[in-house]
């Protein structure tokens, strides 16, 4: 990612915060005071299956592991699904937070932007940058521009220090500093992995709560996974950097596609100079014969592209798995599961590895969330699927 201060997080996802396109600006009054003091549950809590929705009577409610509870009696303005926690703009316009099974209020009305990952979320009143994580707030930057995160970190500027931090494990570490200008030139956040190119235009890795030096010359194109790291270096060749080893690709391959090469959860997708699709897995280099795709999409833990067969396979957890004899003219990864239409518009939902049967009649509406498919059949009527379990 080329670094450049980023747009209102609402225009540039307005998918994934749902709620009214009037959520642009707020009222004034929040309560700096309680945030850099104030928690609510400081045990780890593993992840649980979540998602949320608004019923027609305009209540809120939130699925929770199985279970549905009303979050709000009042629709809320917008709001935002992530693994381990629900951030919402309440109608009264506060912030709050659904986390461990309570809705905690976290402002009263002064939050502007709202991130979620897979282990975090972010949010900015104005300018300044918090983190959620693991029901601690911490305050980051009182002045921010830019910033780019992952599931369990975030790299940012702290516009005040002229400094470019990472926020990882609850620690801050600083990675470089100019009082000039932007000290990143790029910056690509993966799931537990940032790596960056600094103002000398060296390349540098943060894993694990160490800065790795890569490569002394900038790279011309970065992805970030899970544990793993795939560039084209400055001559053009392409690299592969997983879990603290490097792997040369060779020379990197021009495609039809708008990119060559995509990463994931320990794992990376490239077109070699032949055509031909291969697959790096946890250290491991596999031959698909797919040559020339036109359809690729990867996502966490998730790969689907057009096969031999002049249909779609999936590789998933080391497997590949030829699915159908077609392409689907919608598809929606997240984690381990996606949905998809087949040519006469039937849902299919693949997830951890197996298919799921979902009935055959019309859904007003379907969303992934993470690995919960929340599918609504009707008046007030909401079904969840998670693994090979309903709701």
């Amino acid at each position: 990612n080329v670094f450049k201060p980023l747009p209102n997080v609402f225009a540039a996802f307005p998918l994934l915060w749902r709620g009214a396109p009037k959520l642009v600006r707020f009222g004034k009054g929040f309560r700096i005071g309680l945030l850099s003091l104030f928690t609510f549950h400081l045990s780890p809590t593993s992840a649980q299956p979540l998602s949320a929705y608004v019923n027609q009577d305009g209540r809120f409610f939130v699925f929770d592991n199985f279970e549905v509870d009303q979050a709000d009696y009042l629709q809320p303005i917008a709001y935002k699904i992530g693994r381990t926690c629900i951030p919402f703009i309440a109608n009264t316009k506060n912030f709050r937070v659904y986390y461990n099974g309570k809705v905690n209020e976290l402002n009263d009305g002064f939050t502007s932007d709202c991130y979620v990952s897979n282990d975090l979320m972010y949010f900015k009143n104005n300018a300044t940058l918090y983190v959620f994580d693991n029901g601690k707030i911490t305050k980051l930057a009182d002045y921010n521009s830019s910033f780019a995160f992952g599931d369990s970190l975030i790299g940012y500027t702290d516009d005040r220090a002229y400094t470019y931090n990472i926020y990882y494990s609850g620690k801050v570490t600083e990675l470089a500093q100019n009082s000039l200008e932007n000290p990143m030139k790029m910056t690509a956040a993966g799931s537990n992995i940032f790596a960056f190119v600094d103002q000398y235009d060296q390349f540098r890795i943060f894993y694990h709560g160490e800065i790795i030096e890569q490569e002394d010359r900038k790279p011309q194109m970065i992805q970030a996974g899970k544990d793993l790291v795939i560039y084209r270096d400055n001559y053009g060749d392409l690299k592969i950097f997983y879990s603290g080893e490097t792997y040369d690709m060779g020379q990197a391959a021009s495609s039809s596609l708008k990119v060559s090469f995509w990463a994931g959860n320990e794992m990376a997708a490239f077109i070699d100079t032949d055509g031909e699709l291969k697959i790096f897995y946890k250290g491991k280099l596999i031959e698909t014969g797919v040559r020339n795709p036109q359809f690729i999409k990867m996502k966490d833990n998730m790969l689907v592209y057009d096969d031999r067969a002049g249909g779609f396979s999936v590789f998933y957890n080391g497997v590949e798995t030829h699915l159908e004899n077609f392409i689907p003219v919608k598809i929606e990864l997240s984690q381990s599961s996606m949905y998809y239409f087949t040519q006469s518009n039937e849902i299919r939902f693949y997830t951890f590895g197996k298919m799921v049967e979902l009935p055959i009649q019309t859904y007003d509406d379907i969303h992934l969330d993470y690995d919960v498919l929340q599918v609504k059949t009707g008046f007030n009527q909401f079904s969840f699927y998670y693994q090979d379990k309903k709701l």
